[in-house]
Parts: C-alpha cells; structure tokens; sequence
C-alpha cells in the first residue's frame, strides 16, 4: 500500500516531499482514517494535486475543495467535489458544510494570509467533528522572509504563528498558567477542546478531543 507521500509525488503536489514536505506528517497523524468514510474539507485547489492524492489516499471518504478560481471546477470528479467562492465569506463555508456535511479533517491551504488562517480557524475549528484534525499550511509566511514581499499580514495584529503559539500555551500550561489570561475569548472557548498542537514544516497539526476538557483555565 502506498504512503501518502509516494500518492502525493505521483499526482505533483506541493506538499509531497520534494517540495513543502508535509505529507509524511499528515500520514502519521491521518493513517487511521484512511478506509472510514467522512468529509475532508480542503481550502484551496490550486492545480489539483492535493485533492487527487486526497481522493486516492482515502477513497471512501469526500474530498470538497474550496477556491475562488473558476477553472478549479475541472478537478472534480469521483469522490472530489470541488465549490468556487471566497473561503473568506461565513457564509459561503456555511453552506458547503451544510451541503456535505461536518468535517472530520480540514486543511487550510488557502490565501496563506495572517487574518484569512486565524478567521477561518475560528469559524472552522468549532464545527470540525469531535476527535477530527485542523491543519494550517504555510505558516512561514508568518516570518519576516515573507513579508518583505507580500502582505501577508492581511488585517491581522499577530501572525498565525504566534496565534496557535498562543493556543498551545493554553493547551501545554493548563492548570500551571495561574491568573494568566487568555490571547482572546476564542482560545479561552476552544483551548479546552484541543488535544495537541504540533508544529511540523511550515504547517501546524491541530487534533480535537472527543470531548470538552473540564478543568480550568
């Protein structure tokens, strides 16, 4: 049986090994659900590499990829479902959800923006299904070799980065913080229902628990 990466290098995916490097992270952490049927949710299509190798490695499952390019339509087929907006827009995230359902995984390859990555976790992340997995992609535009080019930075005062450094603060520190405050009411809501954080190659690993931690905070 192949690897999730060997998938990701035959269909050229960035996120493959000879580029990004993300894949051999996420099969370790997404292995277990590679014959169930659920919803993976993708923001971003790009070329399409990463919804085929997403269909091949879990081909029970539904593949939904969200993009603003119109010509992004021409990767659907089998169990990839492909939706054109602005994953930017509630609403627009809303009514995909309610058209195929929770999702178990999601992956937010999208603008790659501080303000887009943070918003759609905050919207996305209390919706995704108890014991399912949030992955932020390329997060190295949160550092400065970034932002000499591009305004990444988008509307948001902390960068991606350092807001999940925040969330796994929370996470990590537990009981031990003491009167330390949360970063905001979302960490303060959600932090108890984050099982780990992981920081791997440009990307971050979110697992949620299946349920609420009920200590304090």
């Amino acid at each position: 049986m192949k690897s999730l990466d060997e998938i990701g290098l035959e269909h050229g995916t960035d996120k493959a090994s000879n580029h990004h490097d993300f894949l051999r992270l996420y099969d370790r952490r997404l292995s277990r659900l590679r014959d169930q049927s659920f919803t993976l949710l993708e923001i971003g299509v790009y070329r399409g590499g990463s919804v085929r190798s997403w269909s091949q490695y879990f081909p029970n499952a539904t593949i939904v990829g969200l993009d603003i390019t119109e010509e992004c339509v021409k990767y659907a087929g089998g169990n990839v479902h492909i939706r054109i907006g602005d994953a930017s827009h509630t609403d627009f995230l809303f009514s995909v959800i309610q058209e195929f359902g929770i999702p178990t995984v999601i992956v937010d390859d999208g603008s790659h923006r501080w303000d887009h990555q943070i918003t759609t976790l905050q919207i996305l992340f209390p919706i995704l299904k108890k014991g399912g997995t949030y992955i932020v992609e390329d997060l190295d535009t949160s550092f400065d070799g970034h932002l000499k080019n591009a305004a990444f930075d988008g509307l948001s005062p902390i960068s991606a980065f350092d807001y999940l450094v925040k969330m796994s603060r929370y996470v990590t520190g537990d009981t031990a913080l003491g009167d330390e405050r949360p970063h905001d009411l979302f960490i303060a809501d959600n932090a108890p229902w984050v099982g780990s954080v992981e920081f791997g190659r440009r990307t971050a690993v979110l697992s949620k628990k299946t349920d609420r931690h009920t200590g304090p905070f």
